[in-house]
């Protein structure tokens, strides 16, 4: 087919933005910083530059050529570049450039954006407590320690569950035998095996009326 350049098309408005350009195929390729989109039409196919790529595309910019590619991502609507969407189809989520129908675990379905929020996020531990027993740092030979870790940003929603805020251990104390003058001056004779039951027991209880009281916090 014949070609014209860029000041010669006369008629052919589909040749605007074109470098080369023929009556047949539209333009072959384009000016600077615009994109060449191949469009159908039925049986035909011819070339068009565009400012920006449409809905389902992505501009991919080489030395040769300016192209409109399509998006490969499943059920995605609009795409950045081939491996990032920003719009998914209707019905579906978007989360990390991908669609989902539900969205990942740890994450909540926000309706409004069709986006999935962000989960319960925790910050670091804190370093563990001091070994204690009925208040006291002596006088047994074993005791708990704990530590907490404070809710950072809560989910959107109740019905994501954050993850444990406090944990408790079983620790030997430093000191068996406390000193003249120090009140926990005591000595266990609980037999080992029911000793460290116990313990165990009171971590757990510990442990839940920590979150209680965390809970009732926030």
């Amino acid at each position: 087919a014949p070609k014209w350049h860029q000041n010669s098309y006369g008629a052919y408005p589909i040749c605007k933005g074109c470098s080369v350009c023929s009556r047949d195929n539209g333009c072959v390729n384009c000016q600077p910083k615009l994109f060449l989109f191949l469009r159908r039409e039925r049986m035909r196919q011819y070339g068009e530059c565009l400012h920006d790529c449409p809905a389902g595309y992505y501009g991919m910019r080489s030395p040769e050529i300016n192209m409109c590619s399509r998006c490969r991502i499943d059920n995605c609507e609009s795409c950045f570049s081939k491996d990032f969407c920003t719009k998914c189809k209707s019905g579906f989520y978007l989360h990390k450039g991908r669609c989902f129908d539900k969205c990942p675990e740890g994450f909540a379905p926000l309706e409004d954006t069709m986006e999935c929020g962000e989960g319960c996020e925790v910050g670091q531990w804190s370093e563990w407590g001091a070994c204690t027993r009925r208040n006291k740092t002596c006088g047994y030979k074993w005791g708990l320690e704990t530590r907490t870790r404070h809710i950072v940003k809560k989910p959107p929603k109740d019905t994501i569950p954050c993850p444990t805020i406090a944990e408790s251990r079983m620790c030997k104390m430093a000191m068996r035998h406390c000193r003249r003058g120090n009140s926990g001056k005591h000595r266990s004779k609980e037999p080992k095996k029911k000793n460290k039951q116990r313990l165990r027991f009171r971590a757990q209880n510990q442990h839940s009326d920590h979150l209680a009281s965390a809970r009732s916090s926030q």
